[in-house]
């Protein structure tokens, strides 16, 4: 097989991971309708939002049990199934209940797609390209969630959100069949570990791995929580038409396409990661409190430009999972991810909530934004502790 077919692996790998953002974000443009035509406040709908999260963050640790022993295909293939289902279901919903339990079941489908992937790209690339390599995979992702926060309030405009959202179900259906024809006999064989438990044992084991958990918890809660709010912040709180918010928040998601593999890169040229992911992790300190200083009238090329930068210096924050990654032997690679990546939904779980509350209570969505601010300063705190093994070492 020629070593050239590891990009085509990573091409599907991209497109599959492009559906996991954009319905991991496709319901933050939806906000203002769910909050004026079911007259639920905006905690409930940051509670819709967490809904997804639940799922995703129960299911990571055994995704990536089961990837190390079943292998990416089977794993990837059934989960993104359950996610079609999960779109349809949340299109047909009727009410608050069942809008909930739908983002559960879209959760539980998204689940099985960063982490099987993640080990495909421990298979086919060099330890000296994994981080320019995890950031293009990463990269799908700000595809995905860009797409979501322009297509779908426009869309919805001209269809209404349920025709919209059971549209997505439709490269879901391409995706199974990408992984099929491309990806299926073309993996590594799954690795016989000992017990699932063992592999799990082992990797909560290493003192190492806490400090990375407890940094990408911060880190990714205190960003997922701005990026669901800040269409509603740009339409309510500034006074700007929803899909135009929806285009100024994916300003951002557009920018990640960009500084996630360059974040990578320029990791793997230092033979560092932790400054690069440092670097970032300021930056996005900074950002959401440049979003808490906006006021209505700042002028839409200001809000731009804030949204702009913010996507261009937050790359870092994919560097902590190629860390990992270094710390642990092959055969753990899935188990050690999906512990980590637990770690980091379980922040985007609960802090949205938290933010919706304030919001209700402040009438406000600046003090929302500092307390996000608050959030990635902690992340950068806990992040000058992790552990790094320098690539010369690899």
């Amino acid at each position: 097989m020629p070593s050239g077919y590891r990009w085509v692996i990573l091409a599907v790998c991209v497109f599959c991971f492009g559906q996991v953002h954009l319905h991991r974000l496709g319901f933050a443009p939806l906000i203002p309708t769910f909050v004026a035509d079911l007259g639920v406040t905006y905690a409930a709908a940051g509670v819709i939002q967490t809904a997804y999260f639940w799922t995703y963050t129960a299911m990571q640790i055994p995704i990536g049990v089961l990837t190390d022993r079943w292998g990416s295909t089977r794993v990837m293939t059934l989960f993104l199934s359950i996610l079609a289902l999960g779109a349809l279901l949340f299109a047909g919903s009727q009410s608050y209940a069942q809008s909930l339990s739908a983002r559960a079941v879209i959760g539980l489908g998204a689940a099985a797609v960063w982490v099987p992937g993640m080990r495909l790209i421990t298979e086919w690339f060099p330890s000296r390209e994994r981080g320019r390599v995890t950031g293009l995979f990463s990269a799908g992702g700000g595809i995905g969630a860009t797409l979501a926060l322009i297509l779908i309030p426009r869309l919805a405009e001209k269809w209404g959100w349920r025709l919209t959202y059971a549209a997505t179900a439709i490269p879901l259906v391409l995706a199974v069949a990408l992984i099929f024809a491309v990806v299926r006999g073309r993996e590594a064989p799954a690795f016989r570990i000992a017990t699932p438990r063992g592999a799990l044992r082992s990797v909560l084991a290493t003192p190492a791995i806490w400090p990375y958990n407890a940094t990408v918890l911060f880190s990714y809660g205190g960003y997922f929580s701005m990026l669901t709010f800040l269409p509603a912040f740009f339409a309510q709180g500034l006074g700007l038409p929803r899909p135009q918010a929806g285009v100024l928040t994916s300003l951002i998601t557009a920018g990640t396409t960009v500084s996630w593999p360059l974040a990578g890169l320029v990791s793997d040229r230092l033979g560092r990661r932790k400054v690069v992911y440092l670097t970032s992790q300021a930056a996005s300190v900074l950002a959401c409190v440049l979003f808490a200083l906006l006021t209505p009238g700042v002028g839409v090329e200001k809000v731009a430009a804030v949204a702009v930068i913010t996507g261009l210096v937050v790359g870092g924050m994919i560097t902590p999972y190629v860390m990992v990654i270094d710390l642990f032997p092959r055969e753990l690679a899935g188990t050690a991810l999906g512990v980590a990546n637990a770690a980091c939904f379980a922040g985007a779980m609960v802090l949205p909530v938290i933010l919706g509350r304030i919001v209700d209570v402040t009438g406000s969505f600046a003090p929302a934004f500092l307390v996000a601010a608050a959030v990635q300063a902690v992340a950068l705190a806990i992040g000058s502790r992790v552990e790094e093994k320098r690539a010369a070492a690899l």
